[in-house]
Parts: structure tokens; sequence; C-alpha cells
């Protein structure tokens, strides 16, 4: 059982290629790219328009809301299930995006991890929110040193999920993570594309993205996703307040920045982070085809 993986750094051109061959071989695109998970964003996150889609389903996008929060393992489940059903259909299952630990955690397996009860997870939060993020890691570093000492002192996500797994189990999620991998259905075989196009090229890409979300209205979204941060109905530290040109855009709604340096922000950001990307895929991915 084949399953078509489409990976490669933002901008590279991995969904159009992905309707183009689904085409040829009755394919369902499922998102691998975190942020396209996420309702709020879709311009800003280039999510692929009903137009782009060309008929192809689509799945796993817009499929979170801005107050939730998704690991690596949810993802895995969610897409697992998605090629399952791909399968029944008799449809080849296409994984597209460029979040490569999604990916590589679906391919070579996670180690199993507990279940978070929604109350914890909510008093987790809430503790972060009241007493700040350095007392919560500081508490940490006390009941999990093994753990604190992996994670950065102002990585809000992964302390949150470290302090979550050690409510809810009393034990470290370093123990967790050393259980042996659950490994994909062993008649699983994944095929990779790896799409690298040389940086001046995904430069100008970058740059005409930018401006085309210019004219679709991607300022309407971001002041949408703002009112809700500042009315207090999604966090401040949500993890789709990460994506993209989002901080920028949003300083230019409040006058602290003009538009034209917010889009010039926003394109260095992108650009950066494209070569973490090419960087992680030259290191972790072994590619059946590169593009």
């Amino acid at each position: 059982m084949i399953i078509k993986v489409i990976i490669g750094p933002t901008a590279s051109g991995k969904s159009a290629l992905a309707v183009e061959r689904a085409k040829s071989d009755n394919g369902t695109i499922i998102n691998a790219d975190a942020m396209q998970c996420y309702d709020a964003l879709p311009i800003l996150t280039a999510q692929p328009t009903q137009k782009e889609t060309a008929g192809i389903p689509h799945v796993l996008y817009s499929v979170l809301a801005s107050t939730e929060r998704m690991s690596a393992a949810d993802w895995v489940v969610m897409s697992t299930r998605e090629i399952q059903s791909a399968f029944k259909l008799g449809r080849t299952p296409y994984l597209v995006g460029g979040t490569g630990m999604y990916i590589k955690a679906l391919m070579d397996g996670l180690s199993p991890m507990p279940d978070i009860s929604p109350e914890i997870r909510a008093n987790v939060r809430s503790r972060i929110d009241t007493e700040g993020l350095p007392s919560v890691y500081a508490d940490l570093q006390k009941r999990d040193p093994t753990m604190a000492a992996k994670l950065k002192a102002g990585d809000t996500q992964r302390i949150l999920r470290a302090m979550e797994v050690l409510e809810a189990t009393g034990k470290s999620l370093a123990e967790w993570q050393a259980i042996p991998l659950q490994k994909p259905p062993a008649d699983w075989r994944f095929h990779v594309t790896v799409i690298n196009p040389p940086k001046e090229i995904l430069e100008t890409k970058i740059r005409k993205r930018l401006e085309a979300m210019l004219n679709n209205g991607v300022m309407d979204e971001v002041a949408s996703l703002s009112k809700q941060i500042e009315d207090g109905s999604v966090p401040e530290d949500a993890p789709i307040t990460v994506a993209h040109g989002f901080k920028y855009l949003r300083r230019v709604l409040k006058n602290e920045l003009l538009l034209p340096d917010a889009v010039e922000a926003t394109a260095i950001e992108t650009r950066q982070y494209t070569k973490r990307q090419r960087t992680w895929l030259r290191n972790q991915i072994a590619p059946d085809e590169v593009l």
C-alpha cells in the first residue's frame, strides 16, 4: 500500500505538484503543515483555495480552532485515520506539507503517549496564564528535572505538554518518550518526493505569494484573529499566532509598523524558516525523488 509524500520548504510548490499528480492516480491530499490545520488564517498560511484544489479531495485543512493545540502525536492519529479512509475508497493518499516532524513521526513511529483530560490541560494552561510561564517552568524543574533540562525556558507549548503529562500520569514525559516506537502498519510503503528549488527562485516565490495574500484579503483575517486575542477568546500565545507574518501584520493594524516594512520582515522571516527546513530535510529525510 503506497503512500505518496510531497515535502519541501515553504512556497516551493508542494500543493500544486500534489494536485497535478493526484489527478492521475485518484489521490486524496492530506495536509501535513501544522499551521494549515488551523481555521483562522487560511490566506496567510497559504491553504489551497477551492479553485486550486481542482476537485481533488483535501483533508486536515482548517480542522482546528484557534484555541486548540496539536502535537505530532495528535496529527499522526488524524492522518492515519485519513490514510485508512483513502485506502478504503480505493484512493492514493498524498501527505503534503512542510512540517517534517509530523511526517517523520508517521513514517518512523512515535512512542505511545497518554491521553490528557481536558480538565488537566485547562488547569495547566490556567497556571501559565495566572502564575506566568517562568513559575510553571521552575516547578517543572523541581518535579521533573530530566525533562526540564531538555526544554527552553520560553517554550510555552513544550513546557505545557511536559507539565500535562506529569500531572496526568505522575511520570516524566522523558519516560514516555523512551518507550519503543509504535510503527505504522507493516504493509504501508512511503514514496517521498522532496521539492527543493534554488534559494533565488524560492525567494521570488515567497515575495509573489505575499503580494497575492495582500490582494486576496489577508489583512481582514489578521484583523479578525487579532480582535479575538484582544477580547480574550484566543490566548496570546496560541500556536496559530506564530504563522509567518501574523505578528508583523498585526502591528500594521495597531499603527506600529508600515505595511511595506511588515511585508519585508515577513519575507525575511519566511526565508529564514525555509533555510531551517532545508537543513532538516537534508539530515532527516531519505527521498526517493528530488525536484
